[in-house]
């Protein structure tokens, strides 16, 4: 039985580098206030695909958005892909750039670098406004992911992060916010049956030392996440609708030391693989907690994706979060 071996070894693997991934953050969660995080931005969502699937994607592969939630996604791409992930609510607009180089059997490299602009705020004295204050955080990605056997795929990511305050113009003695540090993540996904309709994932998202922010005294923990789950491609449909495939996605999200958790899931309905229609439910809190819909088409190498989302701040204020994906596969 040399799969289920092979399965074995992974998952145990997996096992015990996912538990020493998350061994400081969460010494740093029994000391401080486990409601606090630091660089909370780490969990906005990246993706239309993702979102209008309930971010239920922890077992599926999303092309180079995958390095974003389970770097294992991304180990059995066989085509070079450069994807740009728009995303826009009512308190900021982001930007993802993910691409994506397959090796042969030396295994899958990516790279990414992903901005959230948090608009502008005028810098003002006694003598009117001198300048304009910028918020930005960014985030850097390199991700390698590999194959064990047919069955396993195995991923890690090391992520620079940093959150900055800029200011333009004549407010050069205002004191500017510049606080960097950096987190892990590490993700496998293991099918089930040689026809891949069964897929189960596991990720660690975010696992590093605590954040320090500049002139504060007090460290917070990363958003480190433990996600668990599966996707099933629904067998027979072929009969019923020709070349129509529909899978289903089911996910849970929580802090690995406990509490937080999130439920998710979704649905995709495929159409020769070319049109594409998803609809997702995420729990929680947040403003991503609620409805999502989207669609996808797919021509050649050209892929284009819509999401929009149902709930939150964002909808409340009227602007519900909206997402935009392109792919290029070359």
């Amino acid at each position: 039985m040399p799969r289920l071996s092979h399965a074995l070894r992974a998952t145990f693997a997996f096992a015990f580098g996912a538990g020493c991934a998350v061994a400081a953050p969460r010494r740093a969660s029994a000391q401080g206030d486990v409601s606090k995080e630091g660089a909370a931005f780490l969990l906005v969502p990246i993706g239309a695909s993702v979102v209008g699937g309930g971010q239920a994607v922890v077992a599926s592969e999303v092309g180079a958005t995958g390095v974003w939630w389970n770097p294992a996604s991304i180990a059995r791409m066989r085509t070079k892909e450069f994807t740009l992930d728009y995303s826009h609510n009512f308190i900021a607009d982001g930007l993802a750039l993910s691409s994506v180089f397959p090796a042969g059997r030396a295994g899958v490299f990516a790279v990414g670098a992903y901005i959230l602009d948090l608009g502008t705020q005028e810098a003002t004295d006694q003598f009117g406004t001198i300048g304009t204050i910028l918020p930005r955080d960014y985030v850097f990605d390199a991700t390698y992911a590999a194959t064990m056997g047919r069955h396993v795929s195995l991923g890690v990511s090391y992520k620079f992060i940093q959150q900055r305050t800029d200011c333009t113009g004549a407010c050069g003695n205002l004191p500017l916010l510049v606080s960097s540090g950096g987190a892990v993540d590490i993700g496998m996904q293991v099918a089930v049956d040689s026809a891949r309709r069964l897929v189960i994932g596991a990720a660690v998202r975010n696992a590093g030392s605590a954040f320090q922010v500049n002139d504060i005294d007090q460290a917070d923990p990363l958003p480190t996440r433990l996600h668990l789950g599966a996707r099933y491609l629904v067998p027979g449909l072929a009969a019923k609708v020709p070349d129509g495939e529909l899978a289903l996605m089911g996910e849970v999200a929580m802090r690995p030391a406990g509490g937080n958790t999130s439920w998710r899931g979704g649905a995709e309905f495929a159409f020769k693989k070319q049109v594409f229609l998803r609809a997702g439910y995420a729990g929680g809190s947040g403003d991503l907690a609620g409805a999502t819909i989207g669609i996808g088409a797919r021509r050649g190498g050209l892929s284009f994706d819509f999401a929009r989302a149902f709930g939150g701040v964002s909808s409340d204020a009227g602007a519900p979060p909206t997402y935009v994906t392109l792919r290029f596969a070359f």
